[in-house]
């Protein structure tokens, strides 16, 4: 199929036929071709029909079928929705889609290939969703109908294997329609589902209890009968859709006559079946695994609706009992890991074959699951009594009671004291106990598995140990009362018993980490440390490796809580002696988990540095040498992070250790080769260091300086990885920088300013490297980098927020300010007609015009302005620079400007003035309205007409600024503005702060007198225009009487 004759391939069965033959070969080329061929014929009418033609033709090799169904799939996916007929050519045409929906259910129902049965009723739930009930109202009633046929013949005939087939096709379908319904958010989808509930719930209820009792006067069989799996498969199939109808069909599923009585059958039937799996012999292996399915899903069902309608569980029937029945599990499961514990270390062997053991093991997991979700039920249930969830949704009388009623039950009949008490016994002498074949894992591959635990706790609703812990806190936090004071008894007879067993101590400081927050007003735990854990570290006996562990996190949990600060050289000196690879005890592990709670030791608010740092040289070079043992990334990287913290706690006291932690970055650089979260990792703690440095970070740029060209240099691969971090070690290095900029940072400039075009997640993070680069190298920006610079900044008005616009509008403001200290007008006159060249200032004009337009409607043609506020305070801003910068650049830039449109430029700056005097009240921040105010008042200098007869504005601004600023008949208040006020630099002592200062004190808004500069320019445009009687015939004869008094009151003039 030629790549040339692609278009005129007719649409036909037999071609269409040949394509998918093709596009299933193995030969590339032929992929190629047809999976083109395939695309173009999209838009064809009838495509779609044919492609389902091809799916139901059972004489073609499944493969092709295979195929056909999958592009039909894809093509539900993208052409089916309504909106697709607006923006594709190829989308479904109504015709067809009525068409294909008349196929979907009829002539698949009894399709013998499971895989393409499965993949059929996907498209027919995703066909449902989006037209149900409005173009599709018959989906649930024919698949409702088909179910009951298949099952009342199932039921007369016996084992009839076509309607089984059907059967198991039809369930199958109604499953995929009301799981995609019930994942459905909106309230029309939510509806939908809840209309036809009620009818389905009851027709796949009575499917249901028919086919369990079938099955269940079936297991004794052996072997075990086809029917029986086949029956088992309904069965599961049909609970699967109830599941979701209880869940997602209802709204209070407890005021539903059938949804009880349901409910009532699953309570009983979910032990009948946990009890007969133990039953069953390993070679069901098929019989086994449907039960297990069973019992499951009825725990899904339970926490579902516990989650979801937490009321409605608690007052649903049997639920107390349901949830004493899954507490026994938790209990016999937890003897049974400790008998299988005593018989792993005892050597015991149980004497069973290996397909018994292999049995035994799934048993194992099968009752731990089930164990875990008897947990997941006590939280669920602790949940709805101390923390409900919250809804905005109106909630009736009914509503509110039921939830008060279900609390009440919780409270007073489930979690009793003695109850309470109960479980948290059982949780710690039996689920926080280590197992022999966890430390089997632990000698086997301590990296992973010390990772693994660290981490576990993230997966409490999967892992049976996580979960433990969490339902443990759950109850210690909710029952103080309750549980203090035994925890406290059983902690106390272990913690003073030498000869206590390691397993169990461990299992005790397990709860007492976890229970800290509760425990610290009657535990003296600095006096613990000191007495036995100090103790506990030193004995050397096999197996106290698990007890160090334990006693490092330990005090990692309790250092935020209560441990003084007269304690913490304790903490260090303990973290030390595990931290010894030369003690036989202190393996991987325990060194793994001592450096992790080093973490927690440093990076908490009590922590003092002085008390620190005897310790650092000794515990930086344990660290490092940690780094060089370790091979996972994952380890590696939670490593640096804790020298990472270490750093940023030392601040500049790092500087004697910084050559150890910055030597091993280029090794581990390299080994990681392409593995981009390690390289974050490093250009972090890079960063934390040379921000910590400050100045002396300047002998390390050697390294620092490559790594971000490396990040962000477009063809390294690594850019869209790395960039946000490269950045951040960018703007530390620069902010450390003293002045003059080694050429080195200066020649990142050229990878800098292409990462403007980048998108606005670094955006502000480029924009203020960029100022420190200008503020740090105003000439080489100027000289060098002036025309990228602003076209980068002309590419961004308009797009911006005005936040993130008025750092591009203050780095042109320090551009022109040190464009006039370093050259004078000439400089000026370059950076004025780059500005203009690049559309910067010919953009922020008529962005200021536009806006003056709109202010000159009213009534029904009143236009808004285009510019915010405050982007139109920014762009004022910048004209204030130019004035102050030289009173001609402005008055010449905008003649420029203006000639360009044929205009002149006392024309613009008539409305820019009008513009800019209009917009002054408008201007919120002191600093800025001075700013202005000064600006203004130089323009008197150039002795024009379009400013002297703006003389009426001058006063009210300069009557407005100068009362402001004279705070209790003082000078200029701005004058002895505090420098602390003015955002400058997070880092009070980084070179780029000293700049700011320097830059900050030299500002005209900061060092000029306001009232004095007024005096002084008033009394000059004076004497320019015939002295004190011409200038008041003039021009102050065109003053309001009540401006010119008002500003007579100041004193100036």
């Amino acid at each position: 199929m030629s790549a040339a004759s692609r278009n005129v391939v007719p649409l036909s069965p037999q071609f269409l036929f040949e394509a998918l033959q093709a596009a299933s070969s193995q030969s590339q080329e032929l992929v190629k071709h047809a999976s083109a061929q395939l695309k173009d014929w999209e838009t064809r009418p009838g495509y779609w029909s044919l492609l389902q033609d091809a799916f139901f033709d059972r004489s073609l090799a499944v493969e092709i079928r295979w195929l056909a169904i999958i592009t039909l799939k894809q093509g539900v996916d993208k052409y089916w929705r309504k909106t697709a007929n607006k923006h594709l050519r190829s989308a479904i045409s109504k015709d067809e889609k009525a068409y294909l929906r008349s196929r979907l259910l009829s002539s698949s129902i009894d399709e013998p290939h499971h895989q393409l049965a499965l993949q059929n009723a996907v498209i027919v739930a995703k066909v449902a969703r989006l037209e149900y009930p409005l173009d599709w109202p018959e989906v649930f009633t024919e698949l409702t109908s088909i179910i009951r046929d298949a099952s009342q013949s199932t039921s007369e005939i016996g084992e009839d294997e076509v309607a089984t087939l059907r059967l198991k096709r039809s369930l199958s379908m109604m499953l995929h329609v009301v799981k995609e319904l019930a994942t459905g958010r909106l309230v029309r989808t939510k509806t939908n589902l809840q209309s036809v509930t009620p009818e389905v719930f009851k027709a796949l209820g009575g499917v249901y209890v028919r086919y369990v009792e079938v099955w269940h006067s079936l297991l004794d069989q052996q072997p075990a009968p086809t029917k029986l799996v086949d029956s088992m498969t309904v069965s599961l199939l049909t609970l699967k859709v109830l599941r979701r109808l209880i869940v997602a069909g209802y709204e209070f599923p407890n005021r539903v006559a059938e949804v009880r009585e349901l409910w009532s059958i699953l309570s009983g039937q979910v032990w009948a079946m946990f009890e007969a799996e133990r039953q069953i012999p390993p070679s069901e292996e098929a019989v086994s695994t449907l039960l297990k399915k069973h019992v499951i899903n009825i725990g899904k069902l339970f926490l579902e609706v516990g989650s979801s309608h937490a009321a409605a569980f608690a007052l649903l029937p049997d639920t107390l009992r349901l949830l004493g029945k899954y507490w026994e599990v938790v209990v016999d499961h937890g003897n049974s890991l400790m008998q299988q514990s005593s018989q792993q270390v005892n050597g015991e062997s149980n004497g069973k074959s290996g397909a018994e053991q292999k049995a035994e093991g799934d048993r194992t997991k099968f009752r731990q699951r089930v164990a875990l979700q008897g947990m997941l039920l006590f939280r669920n249930c602790l949940r709805t009594i101390f923390n409900p969830v919250a809804t905005f949704k109106y909630r009736h009388k009914a509503e509110k009671d039921e939830t008060k009623e279900a609390t009440t039950v919780f409270k007073t009949q489930l979690f009793t004291p003695e109850t309470v008490t109960h479980c948290m016994e059982v949780l710690v002498t039996k689920y926080f106990v280590i197992r022999p074949s966890d430390l089997a894992e632990w000698e086997e591959d301590p990296e992973g598995w010390s990772e693994r635990w660290e981490n576990a706790v993230e997966s409490w609703e999967f892992l049976i140990r996580p979960c433990a812990e969490k339902l443990f806190m759950d109850l210690v936090l909710n029952f103080k009362e309750t549980l203090g004071e035994p925890l406290m008894r059983v902690f106390s007879s272990v913690s003073s018993d030498e000869k206590s067993d390691v397993l169990i101590k461990d299992a005790i400081y397990t709860a007492v980490g976890l229970a800290a927050p509760v425990l610290h007003p009657a535990l003296n735990f600095d006096q613990f440390m000191h007495n036995t854990l100090v103790k506990e570290i030193q004995i050397q006996q096999p197996g106290y490796n698990i007890l160090r562990r334990r006693i490092a996190i330990l005090i990692g949990q309790w250092v935020s809580v209560n441990i003084s600060r007269d304690s913490r050289p304790t903490i260090y000196q303990i973290t030390q002696h595990l931290l010894n690879r030369e003690d036989p005890l202190n393996d991987l592990v325990v060194r793994l988990s001592a450096a992790r709670n080093l973490k927690r030791s440093v990076d908490e608010w009590e922590f003092g540095v002085e008390s620190f740092l005897p310790y650092v040289d000794d515990l930086f070079s344990k660290l490092m040498s940690l780094i060089n043992e370790v091979e996972q990334t994952e380890v590696r990287m939670g490593l640096l992070d804790v020298i990472g913290v270490v750093v940023e706690r030392l601040e500049h006291r790092i500087a004697p250790y910084a050559e150890s932690i910055i030597t091993i970055l280029p090794p581990l650089w390299e080994q990681t080769g392409d593995e981009h979260l390690f390289k974050q990792a490093i250009l972090t703690i890079l960063t934390k260091l040379v921000s910590a440095m400050k100045d002396k970070s300047l002998q390390y740029h050697h390294m620092v300086i490559p790594l971000i060209r490396f990040s962000v240099e477009p063809g390294s691969g690594m850019q869209v990885y790395l960039l946000e971090d490269a950045l951040d070690l960018w703007e530390a290095a620069i902010r450390a920088t003293p002045a003059p900029a080694p050429q080195g940072l200066l020649d990142l400039v050229s990878y800098l300013l292409p990462c403007v075009e980048l998108g606005t997640q670094t955006l502000r993070k480029v924009l203020d490297i960029i100022e420190s680069y200008v503020i740090l190298a105003p000439r080489e920006m100027i000289e060098v980098y002036r025309a990228a610079m602003f076209d980068a900044f002309a590419s961004l008005q308009g797009t911006l927020k005005p936040e993130v616009n008025g750092i591009v509008t203050n780095i042109v403001e320090v551009v022109i300010r040190a464009a006039g200290a370093l050259g004078g007008e000439q400089a000026l006159s370059v950076v004025g007609s780059e500005l203009i060249r690049s559309g910067f200032l010919p953009t922020l004009l008529e962005g200021i015009e536009k806006s003056h337009e709109a202010h000159q409607t009213t009534g029904p043609n009143k236009r808004y302005a285009p510019l915010d506020a405050i982007v139109m305070t920014d762009h004022f801003s910048v004209l204030a620079r130019m004035v102050l910068a030289s009173p001609t650049m402005l008055a010449e830039n905008v003649r420029v400007c203006a000639e360009r449109k044929g205009r002149t430029m006392e024309s613009d700056m008539e409305w820019i003035l009008e513009e800019w005097f209009r917009h002054f009240g408008n201007i919120g921040h002191p600093k800025q309205r001075k700013l202005g105010c000064i600006a203004l008042t130089k323009l008197l200098e150039t002795n024009q007409g379009w400013i002297l007869k703006r003389l009426q504005d001058l006063m009210t601004v300069w009557t407005d600024v100068v009362t402001e600023l004279q705070e209790n008949q003082g000078p200029d208040a701005l004058i002895y503005w505090e420098a602390g006020q003015e955002s400058v630099s997070e880092d009070p002592e980084t070179a780029e702060r000293r700049r700011r200062k320097e830059l900050f004190t030299s500002d005209p808004a900061q060092s000029v007198d306001i009232a004095a500069l007024v005096k002084h320019h008033l009394t000059k445009a004076q004497n320019e225009n015939g002295g004190p009687e011409a200038f008041r015939n003039d021009w102050v004869a065109n003053v309001d009487g009540h401006v010119l008094a008002d500003f007579g009151k100041l004193g100036i003039f």
